[in-house]
């Protein structure tokens, strides 16, 4: 008989473990909980007491799980679209890096580089740093 290794438990395993622990626990504490207001129904003498029940707390787990599925869904689209933003953002400055990198030599004032600012009517303020 081959001996057995060792299952190895890091921390990860371990909190996977007590997360599927604490839902299954909850989950049998709602079985509990739906078996005691099928009883308490069908003891009161409610008409089809037990369908009822059973089926509203089938309902109100698919509503659940479909509310999850539904927020979960959104916030897969919402990182797409940031990641898709971000790329096209980014592909858009890698783009225009090439363009920015040619000289178009001196523009229709004669000037390479102007130091300083525009007023209010568009009009150049400051001095212009050409040969001319």
């Amino acid at each position: 008989m081959p001996i057995q290794q060792p299952v190895q438990s890091s921390r990860a395993h371990r909190w996977a473990y007590v997360c599927g622990m604490s839902v299954r626990r909850g989950y049998r504490r709602l079985k509990t909980f739906e078996s005691c207001v099928v009883e308490r129904a069908e003891t009161v003498g409610m008409p089809a007491g037990k369908f009822l029940v059973r089926g509203s707390f089938l309902i109100s787990k698919l509503a659940l799980i479909g509310g999850l599925l539904f927020v979960s869904v959104w916030m897969v689209t919402f990182i797409v679209i940031m990641l898709a933003v971000t790329t096209l953002l980014w592909l858009r400055g890698f783009i225009g890096a090439d363009q920015r990198e040619k000289n178009p030599g001196p523009d229709y004032l004669g000037a390479d580089l102007y130091i300083g600012d525009f007023d209010d009517n568009g009009h150049y303020i400051g001095d212009s740093k050409s040969s001319n």
